[in-house]
């Protein structure tokens, strides 16, 4: 598998499928997690994505660009949802979302080993606020 494919991969497993176990192949087990999520493990990541899942139903994930060199990949995602649970202390709203987000990730030896990401949150607030 290609480093694109592999975080592809962990977007369509981890979000839309709900693949925990398969995500966990994807993660080495000392993953990190630059973003303030701050996963410390691979065990820590899926802890997250189960978060996500239970603040957004219907999760829908697209990979809009993909970039992989010398063992990065960066990528442009764009999220669709429902808001089924409490997000940024807002309580479920039944809003949908679509906004996009910026993750990076280091790859190493076929394993995702760290990841750098970006949620627009004060546009996500203002979405549920309105």
């Amino acid at each position: 598998m290609t480093e694109k494919e592999l975080v592809s991969n962990f977007f369509i497993e981890g979000c839309k499928n709900k693949n925990y176990d398969l995500v966990m192949t994807y993660l080495a087990d000392d993953y990190i997690d630059h973003s303030p999520a701050g996963a410390r493990s691979n065990q820590d990541a899926v802890g997250i994505l189960k978060a996500v899942a239970q603040m957004f139903g219907n999760l829908q994930v697209e990979v809009l660009d993909i970039f992989a060199e010398s063992g990065m990949v960066a990528t442009r995602i764009q999220y669709r949802a429902l808001h089924i649970g409490e997000c940024l202390g807002i309580a479920a709203t039944g809003k949908e979302l679509v906004f996009e987000a910026l993750e990076n990730f280091k790859v190493c030896e076929e394993k995702i080993v760290e990841s750098w990401g970006c949620w627009p949150d004060k546009q996500i607030e203002q979405m549920l606020m309105n």
